[in-house]
C-alpha cells in the first residue's frame, strides 16, 4: 500500500481515535491514522500483490504448528505508544490475537512486520514508519522487500 497524503474527503482536520475507527469501518478504502490525521493509502499493483501472496504462504507453510500465522495487508495494527493505525503488507502474530478496547478488528502485538517497498512508499518504510514500528513491545523483525529488484532487508 502506499501513502499518499491526508485524506481528501477527511476536511476537520484532527480526529480522534474513535472518529477514526467509526469512519475506517465504514469506508471502502484503507487510511491510516497518526497524532489525530488520517491519510489515505492506495492500492497496490500486480508485483506488489504477487510478493505479498508469496510471502504469506511461505510463512504459512514455516509458522505450522508454531503458535503463530501471518495475516495480509487487512490487518489493521495499532500502536498505543504513539497513535499509529496502519496497515502492514504482512504481519506475522503469535499467540491469541490481542485488540484495542475500542475495535476488535485491530491488532496491536505483531511479532513480524513485512513492508514490500515501492518508489513511493520507500523512504516513508525506511524512516518514519519504521521508527514507529520500533515502538511495538512484542515486534522482533521488520523486513523490507524492494518490489523493483531482488532484495530484502531484515531488522532484527
Amino acid at each position: 500500500m502506499e501513502v499518499r497524503e491526508s485524506a481528501h474527503a477527511y476536511q476537520q482536520g484532527f480526529y480522534t481515535i474513535a472518529e477514526y475507527l467509526e469512519m475506517e469501518n465504514a469506508a471502502t478504502e484503507k487510511h491510516e491514522y497518526y497524532q489525530g490525521e488520517i491519510f489515505a493509502m492506495s492500492g497496490a499493483g500486480a508485483r506488489h500483490n504477487i510478493i505479498s501472496i508469496n510471502l504469506i504462504a511461505s510463512l504459512k507453510s514455516r509458522l505450522k504448528g508454531k503458535g503463530c500465522r501471518p495475516y495480509g495487508s487487512d490487518m489493521r495494527i495499532n500502536i498505543p505508544e504513539n497513535t499509529l493505525f496502519t496497515y502492514p503488507d504482512v504481519s506475522v502474530i503469535c499467540g491469541e490475537v490481542k485488540t484495542i478496547k475500542e475495535d476488535k478488528n485491530t491488532a496491536t502485538q505483531p511479532t513480524a512486520i513485512f513492508e514490500i517497498l515501492s518508489p513511493s512508499t520507500s523512504n516513508y518504510d525506511r524512516g518514519i514508519k519504521f521508527m514507529l514500528y520500533r515502538a511495538i513491545p512484542t515486534l522482533k523483525d521488520y523486513i523490507l522487500v524492494d518490489s523493483r529488484s531482488i532484495h530484502v532487508e531484515h531488522f532484527a
